[in-house]
């Protein structure tokens, strides 16, 4: 996601665990805009990482009976039109992973950040969003999550709470008729 529109530095400023539910929050938008022809049974595994990951931020820790929902999902053999999207959520788990380790582990801290704009990079290459729209949707949730954690006192490792989720302004899917495949831009991508 170069040549941002925001200062993406700024995610650093965010407590690690709301920075786990940007990343989240970009990849549930990942799978809400995925084609139509998407089986549900693809989309409802995003979507049930995504919601595992989002309790997770919540509480402030993983939950090791959650993990195998992330896992199925990480280890799914994606198509081509939902490799980025599959790959976004893998970056997404490994920031909670790291987000938790970070407390015992300083260098966690980095690695979370790192792997949080991996996931955002994932999802501002899948095929059905531009990285127009993911950049826009990435400010405002930085903006509404560094406002919510301010507000609510959350501190660099504290879990998210209720106080910040109960602000949080809810996704919602796009209509079938807005999600418009992009053709690659690669002259030698046979799906060209």
């Amino acid at each position: 996601m170069t040549s941002a529109i925001f200062e993406l530095d700024t995610i650093n400023d965010l407590p690690l665990w709301a920075q786990v539910l940007v990343a989240s929050r970009a990849c549930r938008r990942a799978a809400l805009w995925l084609t139509p022809q998407t089986p549900d049974k693809v989309r409802g595994l995003l979507l049930d990482a995504c919601d595992v990951i989002d309790g997770f931020a919540k509480a402030g820790q993983r939950s090791n009976k959650e993990i195998a929902v992330i896992k199925r999902a990480t280890d799914h053999s994606a198509k081509r039109d939902t490799r980025q999207a599959f790959s976004a959520i893998y970056y997404a788990g490994d920031a909670a992973f790291a987000a938790e380790s970070s407390t015992d582990f300083e260098a966690a801290e980095h690695a979370c950040t790192q792997s949080v704009l991996k996931s955002l990079a994932c999802v501002g290459e899948q095929n059905t969003l531009t990285p127009l729209q993911v950049r826009i949707f990435v400010a405002a949730d930085l903006d509404l999550l560094r406002f919510a954690c301010a507000e609510s006192g959350v501190h660099r490792y504290d879990g998210l709470g209720e106080s910040v989720f109960g602000r949080l302004a809810s996704i919602s899917p796009p209509r079938p008729e807005e999600i418009q495949p992009r053709l690659s831009a690669d002259p030698t991508d046979p799906y060209r």
